[in-house]
């Protein structure tokens, strides 16, 4: 029972790490238009079920030894989905800054 406890704590956790970047994230894209952009629909699509389907992943294995690469790969995720809409919007659609 207390496995499941834990892993539930850790899904939480993750969930909260990487779901709060990920709605900043998603109000940048939506400031930026980019959801009016079709070339980027697929790559916003994958991001979102990759940004909802990692939390499990990491609640999984984040613990005891791999507990700070867990970390540390929730915290890369976040800093490439905070980023992304600014990188896109320079690419996708020129003249917006």
């Amino acid at each position: 029972m207390g496995a499941i406890i834990g892993y539930i704590m850790r899904l939480v956790g993750y969930a909260l790490l990487v779901g709060i970047p990920a709605r900043l994230a998603q109000w940048f894209w939506e400031q930026r238009n980019l959801d009016a952009v079709d070339a980027l629909q697929t790559l916003h699509s994958a991001a979102v079920f990759a940004v909802a389907f990692t939390p499990f992943v990491l609640a999984f294995f984040g613990f005891g030894r791999l507990r700070s690469a867990a970390v540390f790969i929730a915290l890369a995720l976040d800093g490439a989905v905070v980023t992304a809409p600014f990188a896109l919007s320079r690419l996708a659609v020129p003249g917006v800054s």
